[in-house]
C-alpha cells in the first residue's frame, strides 16, 4: 500500500474536523479580552487551579501554572470577578474592559479590603494546592505538589505518586518502579513530561519506569483518569504527567536547596544526595527556571528464588509425595544506584498576546550491580529414600548439581525531552503550537555472567515453610562438599553489550475559539498532532562454554555476605579476577554458536511507529453544568524488521535424503544454526469519542461523569514476529522425526481498546478538605495473553509446540475510589495542627483467556483488589511530622505457561516516617525513615489453592537526614 493511500483516512479526519471548526467559528466575535494573574503576595507564589468567574457572563476559567487566567471574546464593559481558591474564602473584584483589552492582577492579602485573606503554606498549603487543581479540573484527575512529595521519604516520582487515590506501584530492588493506575498494567497507561509522551528505555515494553526521575525535580504531578479529545488516546488506566518549574511560577528570585545523607542498614553505608532549584522572573517578559538533582545510593538485598517452579518426583520403588523446587537459588545483591537529573525551562512573552517557552528535562539513571548466586538443582538428582521424610517437610537427594555464579553489570538508562512551543491569543481565538523531541536509551556495556558448576553433591531442601524453603544437609561431609570451592569448575562465561534506543519527534497544533450560544459560553477547539517514533534493540552477547581452562572456583574465590540462614557458604567468584582471566585467555575459548545467536539476534529489532491524530472538541457552560465532548481520530503506521533464529541438532542425510549412519548404526548429527530476517508493515485507525461532565450542585459540592474510548498498541516484543526456534531430529523405525519448539511474537496482534466510564462526587467542606467517592468501569477488548499451541504451522514452520501472544476476548475492570483529606484546625490547640489523609480503592477485574490447553477465568494481571493509604501529619510552628502507611493487595503477575501455577506478587504493607524542624525562616533540618517495618518483596506460584515460593527479597530500612532551604 502506498504512503498516499495509507494517509487517506488521516487527511479525511483532519479535513472533517477542521471544517467543523471553520463552520462553528464563523459567528460574530467581540474584540475584547481579559487577563491577569492570581498569586500569594506573601510568598510570591503563583496560585494554580484558582477558579476565576465573570459573574455577569457566567464565564469561568482556571489559572494555569503561572497563576494566569484569560477570557476572550467578551464585550467592553464593567464586570465582577469572583475568585475561588481552596483554603481561602471567595473574593470579588471589579474590572473594566475597554474596547480591546482588560487586565487585573490579584495578590491575596495585598489588595485593599481583603487583608484578612491568608494563603496557607507548608503541609496544609501543599494539600490546598492539590485540591484546588482537582476541584477546578474539567475531567477526572488527581494532583500532587512538589511540597507534598518532599514531605515523604520518597526516592523517586513513582514512590511519590503512590500516595494518590487509586495508585500503587510495582517495586523492584526495594524501590517503587512502575506506576499502576487503578490496577491496570503499566503498559496500558502512559507517562509524559509537560504533555510530551515519554518513550521507554525498556527493550520490549511501552511502560516507563518513573524511578528514573528523582522526586526533587518535579513541581507537580497530574494523574489523568478520564481523557478529553485534545490529549493522546493511548491510556486505558490513565496518564501520569510530570511538570517542572517555570520562572513565571514565582515573582522574582526563588531558590530551593537540599543536602542529604542516606543510610541503608542492609549495606551499612551512607550515600550523598543533593538538589538545587533556581528560578527568576527577570521581568514580565522573560523568566528562567532550572533544577538539578544528584543521588548516589549504595544499598543491596538478600534473595531466595525458585527457578523452574515446583515439581513432584516419582520413584520406581516408592512414590515420593513431595512438591519440591526444581532449582533453589540464594542471591546476594550489592548495588550502587546513581540518579542525575536536570531541568531547564525558558519563558518569553514578546507581546501581551503571545507566550513562548522551551522546556527540557534530562535524567541519567545508572545501576552498578554485582549479583552473587548459589543454585541447588534438585531436578538433576535422585531422592535419598532412606532419609526423605515428607511429613516433616524435608527431602534429600543424591547426585544433585550446583552452580556458583556472579553477574557484574552496569546498566544506564537515559531520558531526554525538549519541547518548544507557545500560545498566541487573537481576540476570541487562541492558537497553541509545539514541537518536541524525546529520546530514551538503555545501555548495558561489558556485562559479564560467569558460572562455576559442580555435580554429585548430596543436599536436601527444607520446605516446611513453602514460602521460604532452605537448604538442608544430612551430615557435615555433605555440608563441606557443597562448600568446597575446588569442586566447582569454570563452566560458562557470557560477555554482552546491549543497547536499546527509542526516539520520538512530535508536532502539535491546537486552535480554540470562544463563542456564545443563547448567552451560554461555548468553546470550540480543533487540533492535529503527529508522533513519529523509531525504536531499536541491539543485543550482542557471546556465550563461551568450551576450552575454558583447567581452573576451579578455588582460583577465584572471594567472600560473599550470604545471610547465615541460607547455609550454603559465604563465598563465590570474584568478578574482577575472572574478568582479568577472561581478557587474558579469550582467544582460546570456544563459542557456543547456538546460545550466542539466541542471546543476540533473536531479540534484535528495528521498529517505526508513526501516529497521526486530529480531533474536534466542544465545551459549553449552562448554569452550573459544564460539558466537554468530542471525538479524536488516531491513525497508526507501524513497521518492523527483526529475525527468526533457528538452532538445533539435525541428522545428516545423503543425496537420497536417507540418514547417514556411523559405524554403530546410529545416525550422524550436526549442529545447525540460521538467522532469517522477517519484516512487518501494518496500518490501522481508531475513532475515540469522549464526554466529560462537571456539575456544581452547590458551592464546593461537585458531581462528575465521564465516558471515553482509548486505544493502546501492543508491546513491541509481542507484536514483532521474531523468536527463538529450537529443533531436534530423532531416528526411529527407519524414519526421521523432528520436534520443533519455540517462542515467537505475533505480527497479527491488534491494539487493545477500552470503553471507560467514571462517576464521582466531591465535597470540599470548610474549603480546606475533601471527601470524595467515585466509581469506574472499563471494558477492554483484545487484551494480550501468551498461548501455548501444539502441532501448528506458523510462517511455514511446523511447530510441535510454540508459545505465542494472542489477543484475548474481553476483560472488565470495575472499582470504587474513596478519599478523605482534612486539616483538623477545628480541634483545640495543640491538636489543631493534625492533618489526616485516608484513601481506599477497590478493584474487581475478570478476563477469559485461552491458554491453548484450557479456557480460564483470571483477574487482569497486576490488578490489586485493595489499595489503601493512611497519612497522619502534624504541623505546628516550626515542627512538622508525618507518618504514612501504604498498602497494596496481591496481584496476578504471570499466567501459568509451564505447568506449575500462576505467579502472584503477594500483598505489601509499608510504613514510612518523616520529621522536620525549621531552625531559621525557610531553613529546615529533617529526617526520614522508609520501610520501617522491613517489609520484604514476596512472589509465589499458586497451585491447588496453595502458595509456593517464587521470590523472596528483603532490603531492610533506609534512613535519611539533612537540611533543606527555600527562599
Amino acid at each position: 500500500m502506498s504512503i498516499p493511500s495509507k494517509l487517506k483516512n488521516v487527511r479525511r479526519a483532519v479535513l472533517t474536523t477542521a471544517s467543523a471548526v471553520a463552520i462553528l467559528a464563523s459567528g460574530a466575535a467581540y474584540a475584547a479580552d481579559l487577563s491577569g494573574r492570581i498569586s500569594d503576595s506573601e510568598n510570591a507564589v503563583a496560585l494554580e487551579g484558582a477558579i476565576v468567574q465573570i459573574k455577569e457572563l457566567n464565564r469561568r476559567t482556571v489559572t494555569n501554572a503561572e497563576g494566569g487566567y484569560y477570557f476572550g471574546n467578551i464585550p467592553a464593559g464593567e464586570y465582577t470577578l469572583i475568585i475561588n481558591y481552596i483554603g481561602t474564602d471567595p473574593i470579588e473584584r471589579k474590572v473594566t474592559v475597554s474596547e480591546d483589552r482588560g487586565k487585573l492582577d490579584i495578590a491575596y492579602g495585598a489588595n485593599e479590603g481583603v487583608d484578612e485573606v491568608i494563603v496557607v503554606t507548608g503541609l496544609r498549603g501543599s494539600l490546598n494546592s492539590s485540591l484546588a487543581k482537582q476541584r477546578s479540573a474539567d475531567n477526572v484527575a488527581n494532583f500532587l505538589s512538589a511540597d507534598a512529595a518532599g514531605n515523604f521519604p520518597d526516592q523517586n516520582v513513582s514512590e511519590a505518586v503512590r500516595r494518590i487515590v487509586g495508585l500503587s506501584v510495582a517495586n523492584d530492588q526495594g524501590e517503587g518502579r512502575f506506576v499502576i493506575i487503578r490496577g491496570i498494567d503499566p503498559n496500558l497507561s502512559s507517562s509524559s513530561i509537560g504533555g510530551v509522551r515519554l518513550p521507554s528505555p525498556e527493550g520490549g515494553d511501552r511502560q516507563v519506569a518513573l524511578d528514573i526521575f528523582p522526586s526533587e525535580i518535579l513541581e507537580s504531578v497530574e494523574v489523568t483518569k478520564s481523557l478529553t479529545p485534545d490529549v493522546d488516546g493511548d491510556a486505558i488506566g490513565g496518564n501520569v504527567d510530570i511538570k517542572t518549574l517555570s520562572g513565571f511560577d514565582r515573582d522574582g528570585l526563588f531558590v530551593k536547596a537540599k543536602l542529604e545523607g542516606s543510610y541503608n542498614r542492609q549495606q551499612d553505608d551512607i550515600s550523598p544526595k543533593g538538589a538545587l532549584t533556581i528560578a527568576n522572573k527577570f521581568s514580565d517578559r522573560f523568566a528562567i527556571a532550572g533544577s538539578f538533582s544528584y543521588f548516589d545510593r549504595d544499598f543491596g538485598s538478600d534473595n531466595v528464588e525458585v527457578d523452574g517452579g515446583w515439581i513432584n518426583e516419582d520413584d520406581e520403588d516408592q512414590t515420593i509425595d513431595a512438591l519440591i523446587p526444581e532449582e533453589l537459588e540464594f542471591r546476594d545483591y550489592v548495588i550502587s544506584r546513581r540518579r542525575i537529573a536536570a531541568a531547564l525551562n525558558l519563558d518569553f512573552k514578546p507581546t501581551d498576546s503571545t507566550d513562548l517557552y522551551i522546556r527540557s528535562l534530562y535524567s541519567n539513571f545508572k545501576d552498578s550491580e554485582i549479583r552473587s548466586r548459589v543454585e541447588l538443582k534438585f531436578d538433576e538428582g535422585e531422592f535419598d529414600l532412606d532419609n526423605t521424610n515428607t511429613a516433616d517437610g524435608v527431602a534429600f537427594q543424591n547426585g544433585i548439581e550446583a552452580d556458583r555464579d556472579v553477574r557484574n553489570r552496569v546498566e544506564t538508562q537515559k531520558i531526554l525531552t525538549v519541547q518548544a512551543g507557545g500560545e498566541t491569543r487573537l481576540d476570541s481565538m487562541r492558537i497553541e503550537y509545539s514541537a518536541s523531541y524525546s529520546k530514551a536509551e538503555e545501555n548495558e556495556p561489558n556485562r559479564f555472567d560467569i558460572d562455576f558448576a559442580g555435580e554429585d553433591f548430596n543436599a536436601g531442601v527444607n520446605f516446611r515453610n513453602r514460602l521460604l524453603p532452605n537448604s538442608a544437609f544430612l551430615n557435615q561431609a555433605d555440608f563441606d562438599g557443597i562448600r568446597d570451592a575446588s569442586a566447582y569448575e569454570l563452566d560458562t562465561i557470557e560477555f554482552g553489550n546491549n543497547f536499546t534506543d527509542d526516539e520520538q519527534i512530535a508536532f502539535k497544533l491546537d486552535i480554540a475559539k470562544d463563542l456564545y450560544w443563547n448567552d451560554n459560553p461555548v468553546l470550540i477547539k480543533w487540533g492535529a498532532k503527529a508522533r513519529l517514533r523509531e525504536k531499536s534493540r541491539n543485543d550482542s552477547t557471546i556465550v563461551y562454554d568450551g576450552n575454558l581452562g583447567d581452573v576451579t572456583l578455588a582460583d577465584f574465590r572471594t567472600d560473599i555476605d550470604f545471610p547465615p540462614d541460607f547455609a550454603v557458604g559465604d563465598f563465590g567468584p570474584d568478578a574482577a579476577a575472572v574478568e582479568d582471566y577472561f581478557r587474558a585467555n579469550v582467544s582460546t575459548f570456544e563459542i557456543n554458536e547456538a546460545d550466542t545467536l539466541i542471546a543476540s539476534d533473536a531479540v534484535d529489532y528495528e521498529a517505526e511507529e508513526n501516529i497521526y491524530a486530529s480531533y474536534i472538541l466542544g465545551r459549553i457552560d449552562v448554569g452550573a453544568l459544564r460539558v466537554i465532548g468530542g471525538v479524536r481520530y488516531e491513525y497508526t503506521d507501524f513497521k518492523t524488521s527483526s529475525n527468526f533464529v533457528t538452532v538445533g541438532e539435525e541428522i545428516v542425510r545423503d543425496a537420497d535424503g536417507n540418514p547417514v549412519l556411523d559405524d554403530e548404526g546410529e545416525p550422524e548429527t550436526e549442529d545447525v544454526t540460521s538467522v532469517s530476517p522477517v519484516n512487518t508493515d501494518r496500518d490501522y485507525g481508531h475513532w475515540l469519542p469522549s464526554v466529560n461532565l462537571r456539575y456544581e450542585l452547590k458551592p464546593n459540592l461537585l458531581l462528575r461523569a465521564a465516558y471515553f474510548r482509548s486505544v493502546v498498541r501492543p508491546n513491541i516484543d509481542d507484536i514483532i514476529p521474531t523468536g527463538e526456534i529450537e529443533f531436534e531430529d530423532e531416528f526411529e523405525d527407519g524414519e526421521i522425526d523432528r520436534t520443533t519448539e519455540g517462542t515467537i511474537g505475533n505480527g497479527a496482534l491488534v491494539p487493545l481498546t477500552s470503553n471507560n466510564l467514571d462517576f464521582g462526587i466531591e465535597w470540599y467542606p470548610n474549603n480546606d478538605s475533601i471527601i470524595s467517592a467515585g466509581v469506574f468501569y472499563k471494558k477492554i477488548k483484545n487484551f494480550v495473553v501468551d498461548r501455548t499451541l501444539e502441532d501448528v504451522t506458523i510462517n511455514g514452520i511446523d511447530f510441535s509446540e510454540v508459545v505465542q501472544p494472542f489477543n484475548g476476548d474481553e476483560a472488565t475492570v470495575k472499582g470504587i475510589e474513596l478519599n478523605y483529606q482534612q486539616a483538623l484546625t477545628f480541634l483545640p490547640g495543640p491538636l489543631d495542627g493534625i492533618i489526616l489523609g485516608l484513601n481506599y480503592t477497590y478493584v474487581d477485574s475478570d478476563a477469559t483467556i485461552d491458554t491453548g490447553e484450557e479456557v480460564r477465568e483470571i483477574p487482569l494481571p497486576r490488578t490489586s483488589k485493595n489499595i489503601a493509604n493512611i497519612v497522619l501529619g502534624y504541623e505546628k510552628g516550626p515542627l512538622t511530622l508525618r507518618a504514612a502507611l501504604t498498602y497494596r493487595d496481591e496481584y496476578l503477575d504471570e499466567v501459568d505457561s509451564e505447568g506449575f501455577g500462576d505467579r502472584y506478587v503477594l500483598d505489601h504493607k509499608q510504613w514510612d516516617f518523616s520529621a522536620s524542624y525549621e531552625i531559621y525562616d525557610g531553613v529546615k533540618l529533617y529526617g526520614t525513615m522508609s520501610n520501617v517495618n522491613d517489609r520484604p518483596f514476596q512472589a509465589a506460584f499458586r497451585t491447588g489453592g496453595q502458595d509456593f515460593l517464587a521470590q523472596y527479597e528483603e532490603y531492610d530500612w533506609t534512613a535519611s537526614f539533612g537540611v533543606k532551604a527555600k527562599f
